[in-house]
């Protein structure tokens, strides 16, 4: 089932994938004729049937995984469509999911994506590429400043993380937010919480709570306390995901990350 909305020149397109018990939401956007990212493999049927009513001549993937690039294979004939430089080689490549991605978001075939610049043109806009790794390493955000827009990909998504996925990092995700924060722009387009007014707002809502997790973790870990006392202490609550995923999403991966990249720097009180 998908929803299509049209505001600012903006057309989202909001499909939902439900499995275990999880329902999980993901938009594309199409502004002045650029395609930003795919969707999953999960809802090839529907978005193609969506995506012939659309007009679009060049697509962008704010990064690789499967729920943005899952029908890149099959939309990139005769356009042209462009990643991140260290995301080029993951494109090309079968990739090896977990048993539960392939069964939530679906598999996805290998495409050959080219290299994304430093910015991108449309008739009518100019997109600035700011790369934004964290949640992968390849991630980036679109910023049209004139019109104070940040398509932020996997950027966002939640202001309150309580876990995240083993590949991700928490230190990287604040660097790059921060270096987001430095730009101008209100709306934000996030790729899982849909076109949000007061997006800069929100952003800083989630460098603000990250960095105070960061200070939490940090303090306990040089009272002496192990990982998993940490992360029994500030995160106790266990989420279906947890299971669903086999903890390749899960609190302790907060934990690790800061810890695994911790410095003096990193302690000091927000």
């Amino acid at each position: 089932m998908l929803t299509v909305t049209n505001k600012d020149d903006v057309t989202a397109i909001k499909g939902s994938v439900k499995r275990g018990g999880i329902s999980m939401s993901v938009y594309l956007y199409i502004v002045d004729e650029l395609l930003i990212d795919t969707g999953p493999a999960r809802l090839q049927r529907e978005l193609a049937s969506q995506l012939e009513k659309q007009h679009y001549n060049k697509i962008i993937l704010t990064h690789h995984h499967e729920d943005h690039t899952g029908n890149a294979h099959s939309l990139s004939k005769g356009v042209p469509i462009y990643s991140h430089a260290t995301g080029i080689e993951l494109c090309k490549q079968q990739p090896k999911l977990p048993f539960y991605r392939k069964v939530f978001w679906g598999n996805r075939k290998p495409f050959s994506p080219m290299p994304l610049g430093h910015q991108v043109r449309t008739e009518h806009c100019t997109f600035d590429v700011i790369h934004t790794p964290g949640h992968a390493p390849d991630h980036v955000a679109l910023l049209e400043k004139d019109k104070g827009w940040l398509f932020s990909g996997d950027l966002y998504v939640m202001s309150k993380p309580k876990s995240i996925f083993a590949f991700e990092s928490i230190p990287d995700i604040i660097d790059s937010i921060e270096k987001v924060m430095q730009c101008d722009f209100e709306t934000m387009y996030c790729s899982h919480s849909g076109v949000l007014p007061n997006g800069r707002v929100r952003l800083e809502e989630k460098l603000t709570y990250l960095k105070a997790v960061q200070y939490d973790v940090l303090s306990k870990h040089h009272e002496g306390k192990s990982a998993s006392i940490i992360q029994k202490e500030l995160f106790p609550s266990a989420h279906p995901l947890h299971y669903f995923s086999l903890f390749e999403n899960s609190p302790k991966h907060i934990v690790t990350s800061i810890i695994t990249r911790s410095s003096p720097q990193s302690c000091k009180k927000v």
